[in-house]
């Protein structure tokens, strides 16, 4: 018999953290979508002063703001890059979610939360390919 409340769902334990970034994962030989595409040191200061900022914030906070667009990506969208479709196939990190925030104009860093709740930076999208919606 169902109950007429919900239970309410426990909160991922990522969220009430600060982040904590780890590069494990990080693809650095594509051209496309490693740290490679920025080409201006103005780009490459913008992104490390969000990513300080941020780090004051916990994910929770920065996934409400629109300031950072931060949300979930679906591993089975169909347009993944190849580097992120042979992740999938990874055993240790095949079943987390995969997640983006914006770093800075429309540039968005992919990655994941390992299971001791540091994001993985896999990526950056810095055309907002990925996942635009």
């Amino acid at each position: 018999m169902q109950g007429k409340f919900k239970i309410p769902q426990k909160k991922p334990q990522f969220l009430k953290g600060k982040p904590i970034f780890a590069f494990n994962y990080y693809v650095d030989d594509d051209k496309e979508y490693s740290f490679r595409c920025i080409n201006n040191c103005k780009d490459f200061w913008t992104l490390f002063r969000n990513l300080k900022h941020m780090s004051t914030l916990t994910w929770d906070e920065i996934q409400k703001s629109r300031q950072f667009h931060a949300h979930e990506i679906d591993w089975n969208k169909k347009k993944l890059p190849r580097p992120i479709k042979k992740l999938e196939k990874n055993p240790e990190i095949g079943d987390l979610p995969l997640f983006q925030f914006k770093a800075f104009d429309e540039s968005r860093i992919v990655g994941l939360f390992n299971y001791d709740c540091v994001f993985e930076i896999i990526m950056i999208d810095k055309t907002h390919r990925i996942f635009p919606a």
